[in-house]
């Protein structure tokens, strides 16, 4: 068995749709019926994430002990640098996620995964070949969204909102280094 940790809702609703699309071209082979978000704990932020005090760690730890979880894949934000938390930037977070790892003290295979910046702006350069990316950077100025809300998620959500499905091309080389880690996550448990 696997587990996946995520900060929250839209992580998990994200990495779903990417285990589904996976599986669906049978990279992934698991059972039609497998439930994605059973193998996924969502923790509540990425401060909860990287804290190895947290509740979920505990219970997943005692799976562990008794050989229920083999690997685990943690998958998160490194956020802005400038937000003065200790853990942000992409540096900063590695290093955290490092501390996470010894403080955990786990005896399985354990990967990341971490956005650069935050999965909003990842998902949105995913379509910056399409031709309607610059009047989604366009709306971003005109309406000052950076300056209101210092994220890319109302854009995000507005992209989700127009292009329900397919939201976004799985196929972009964008990407393939977190479709190689959720592969290798899933290799092996048929």
């Amino acid at each position: 068995m696997v587990r996946i940790f995520v900060e929250g809702v839209d992580d998990e609703k994200f990495i779903i749709k990417l285990l589904n699309d996976l599986k669906n071209s049978s990279d992934i082979r698991v059972p039609s019926n497998y439930n994605f978000g059973s193998v996924i704990n969502r923790l509540g932020g990425k401060k909860k994430l990287l804290d190895s005090n947290h509740t979920k760690y505990k219970q997943v730890s005692k799976l562990i002990e008794i050989g229920e979880i083999k690997r685990a894949l943690f998958i998160f934000d490194c956020d802005f640098e400038k937000d003065d938390n200790s853990c942000n930037g992409m540096e900063n977070s590695k290093k955290c996620f490092d501390k996470l790892i010894q403080e955990l003290d786990w005896n399985i295979e354990a990967d990341v995964y971490i956005f650069n910046k935050n999965l909003d702006y990842f998902l949105l350069e995913t379509i910056n070949t399409k031709e309607c990316y610059r009047h989604f950077n366009n709306l971003v100025e005109c309406l000052e969204v950076e300056t209101l809300k210092p994220n890319k998620k109302p854009i995000a959500n507005l992209y989700r909102d127009l292009y329900p499905y397919p939201q976004f091309d799985f196929k972009d080389e964008k990407f393939q280094e977190l479709k190689t880690k959720l592969k290798n996550l899933f290799e092996g448990i048929e």
